[in-house]
Order: structure tokens, then sequence, then C-alpha cells
């Protein structure tokens, strides 16, 4: 399917292909960074949304000598960079307020008030929007 690592551009594909290039098991793996193979196998399957803790990207980014940002799709990047502190930086880092930026995004300020504070999780529906709104540059310091 892939000749090399550097075609993959599904997360759950990055896993499988990193596991099997080891020769492991995903119930091996699972025992090597401590977590249990059901969660490991939802992981690499893509049923991973909130189940996939900062915590456990970051063993298996180590465990597979991998950029963590390898391992998860954009809305799960997200919550690795901690949600509401990200939106923040981003908001900052433009030099908006809160109302510059909730323009920007076609939110409320209430909105970026409660994400940006943990009073409110953002769903993957409103990240999607929120990304497609503040345009390519939103997702490129993501990935950074």
């Amino acid at each position: 399917m892939y000749h090399s690592y550097s075609e993959i551009t599904n997360p759950s594909d990055r896993m499988r292909w990193c596991r099997c290039s080891l020769g492991l098991l995903q119930k091996d793996v699972a025992a090597m960074v401590g977590m249990e193979e059901w969660l490991y196998q939802d992981l690499e399957s893509g049923n991973f949304r909130r189940s996939f803790s900062p915590e456990i990207a970051d063993k298996l980014a180590a465990f597979y000598s991998i950029p963590v940002k390898d391992l998860l799709d954009d809305y799960a990047l997200f919550f690795h960079r901690g949600g509401g502190v990200f939106l923040r930086e981003y908001r900052q880092v433009k030099g908006w307020n809160r109302q510059q930026f909730a323009d920007h995004a076609k939110v409320s300020r209430t909105s970026i008030r409660c994400w940006e504070n943990g009073q409110k999780t953002i769903s993957q529906k409103c990240f999607r929007l929120l990304a497609e709104n503040l345009g390519p540059d939103f997702l490129s310091m993501l990935r950074m």
C-alpha cells in the first residue's frame, strides 16, 4: 500500500506503519507504553477523538521516534497544544483582541472567552468551521 513513511498522510496509518515496521502486535505496543490494548486498537483504527490524551500521544511519539503531530489529526493536535491556550496564543500572535478574533472566526466573543479560559470545549464541527473561517495560517501555526 505505502512504500515509505513519508507517503502516509493518515495518522492511524502512520501508527500502523510504525508498529508493523518494528514487527510488533498492538498488544505489544500497548504493554510497552503502559496503556490498555483496546485503547491502542481504537487509536490505530482512528476511533480516538477524546481518548487520545496528550500523555498517550507523547508516549507513542517517543516510542516510535516520530513527531507527535504525525500521530494526531488537526482536532486532536489542537487539544494536544492546549485547546484554549492555543487559541489565545494564536489571537495574540495576530495582534487581535477577543472581539477582532471573534469577527474573523465568525463566532461570538463569549465563545472565544469561554474557549480560552477552558470553560467550554470546542466541538469538532465548530473547530472545522473555525479553521475554515480563519484560513490556512491557523492550521499552519497549529502544525508547527
